[in-house]
């Protein structure tokens, strides 16, 4: 006899184990014992969480003898005894001819959805509901969707649809508010490890809890793949799956070479990261799996330690980062081995401090004060004028400024409106500093509003435009007429 795959050996046989999905069996058990089902479900949610095996569920209860007897009597079941697999009906569903099971992803055409459903307007041969579990339904033409939506909107007598997708997007609006849609949810890591330890002690084989938990993490949420992992490795284990065996048999970076990588770029050690990674290569994978699975461990440790306020690498973001656009880099690329070694040997390069900006020794005429206000206003707008020293961002705040006084070493500048509130402590300094060095002399400044400035009496909305203007024609004088409506 053919081996049988563990997925489809470890399906649930009543709703009590449909692993992770309470909120579903819960509703559903409800409904089967008030006798309040639906025609028509939608079954949404990610690969390997349970639909399918929701659908047969719900097609064996609507037809389960124990089931049909308890609604007559009004006796309430619970997920436990929801179906009973004791009876013909539920025996039999899976070769019965009142149970067609339709995958829409092979099967698109109008012609195939058409000849499955032309059986829909028959009376059942052997069962009290016929039922349609199309999978996949998103997959499926317009002119399909349209030939199943007649018949969920005016279902037959004792007919149930169950259609199950994983892109409830594409699936037309029109089918949607026509079903009870069921929203399936990825399935925790808390529930699969365990749920995968009792599983292997049935199978005789003990499951270290560490592998278990590997395997529930690249499961991400589908316990259809974690069974399929936990199968692969049983076929390599003998009477114990350790953590080692799942990641040869997987093909995966144990979390050890994983954390040397980590720790020799967390201490900048060049050497040691050329070795750490090149032992990650010799496990023969390839470097794009290796650099997924390191931003993998790193926010793995980085939840592990968020409680305790203690990071495991100081600038997680930045390796994360730095990792994510070399797998980008590495697909499109024929050497993806050398793009992970430099990207990783860059980021334990010592930090590059840049140097204080150096006013440049640019000659500034009349550089001497005289004690003369008049002829030292020259020699400030010099300095506070000329574009070479003066940074950009505030040479456009600090050229129309006006100098209103010098004494005791302290220079009152007069602003507008505008540049006042733009001049804030920094900029007061910086030009301070180039002040102090140009005049060898300790200059301080302070700053008021100066009410003739030239763009006080415009509207903030025509400044930039007057600002141009006056630019353009390289004067600094202009008229405001008050134009007379």
């Amino acid at each position: 006899m053919a081996y049988e795959a563990l997925y489809t050996r470890g399906r649930p046989k009543i709703f009590a184990q449909l692993i992770g999905q309470e909120h579903i069996v819960n509703a559903l058990t409800r409904a089967i014992s008030s006798n309040r089902l639906s025609h028509a479900y939608l079954l949404v949610g990610t690969r390997g969480t349970g639909k399918t095996s929701t659908a047969r569920l719900l097609a064996k209860a609507m037809n389960c003898e124990r089931v049909l007897e308890a609604q007559k009597s009004g006796k309430i079941l619970t997920a436990q005894e929801i179906p009973c697999n004791k009876c013909e009906s539920c025996k039999s569903i899976d070769s019965s001819p009142d149970n067609v099971e339709f995958d829409a992803a092979s099967n698109r055409s109008v012609e195939d959805v058409t000849r499955l459903l032309s059986t829909a307007y028959l009376a059942p041969l052997q069962s009290k509901v016929k039922t349609f579990i199309i999978d996949e339904i998103h997959m499926l033409s317009n002119e399909a969707i349209n030939s199943i939506l007649k018949l969920i909107e005016e279902p037959p007598p004792n007919v149930a649809f169950f259609l199950a997708t994983t892109e409830l997007n594409k699936v037309p609006m029109t089918i949607r508010s026509r079903c009870q849609v069921l929203n399936f949810r990825l399935i925790p890591q808390e529930i699969i490890a365990p749920y995968l330890i009792k599983l292997a002690k049935r199978l005789e084989v003990e499951l270290e809890q560490d592998a278990a938990k590997k395997i529930a993490r690249i499961a991400a949420g589908s316990m259809r793949d974690a069974m399929t992992y936990l199968d692969q490795c049983y076929a390599m284990a003998d009477k114990k799956i350790s953590l080692e065996i799942v990641n040869d048999t997987l093909g995966l970076v144990s979390d050890a070479d994983l954390d040397e990588i980590i720790s020799a770029v967390k201490s900048q050690d060049r050497s040691n990261i050329a070795q750490a990674i090149n032992k990650a290569f010799r496990s023969g994978l390839s470097s794009i799996v290796i650099a997924e699975s390191l931003i993998t461990r790193l926010r793995d440790l980085e939840f592990a330690n968020l409680e305790k306020r203690n990071s495991p690498f100081p600038n997680i973001d930045i390796l994360v980062d730095a990792v994510r656009k070399a797998i980008f880099e590495m697909q499109n690329s024929g050497i993806p081995d050398i793009i992970l070694e430099m990207t990783l040997l860059r980021l334990a390069a010592p930090p590059i401090i840049s140097a204080p900006p150096v006013v440049q020794n640019i000659p500034v005429k009349n550089s001497v004060l005289t004690g003369n206000f008049e002829e030292d206003k020259k020699i400030f707008y010099d300095i506070i004028t000329n574009e070479d020293l003066i940074p950009k961002s505030l040479y456009v705040i600090i050229k129309d400024s006006s100098i209103k006084n010098f004494s005791n070493n302290i220079l009152t500048l007069g602003l507008n409106k505008t540049n006042l509130a733009l001049f804030n402590k920094n900029e007061m300094e910086k030009i301070e500093k180039i002040l102090t060095q140009k005049l060898e002399r300790k200059i301080k400044i302070e700053t008021i509003l100066d009410e003739n400035s030239k763009f006080d009496s415009v509207k903030a909305s025509d400044r930039k435009f007057l600002e141009k203007t006056l630019n353009l024609f390289e004067t600094d004088n202009f008229t405001k007429i008050d134009s007379e409506e």
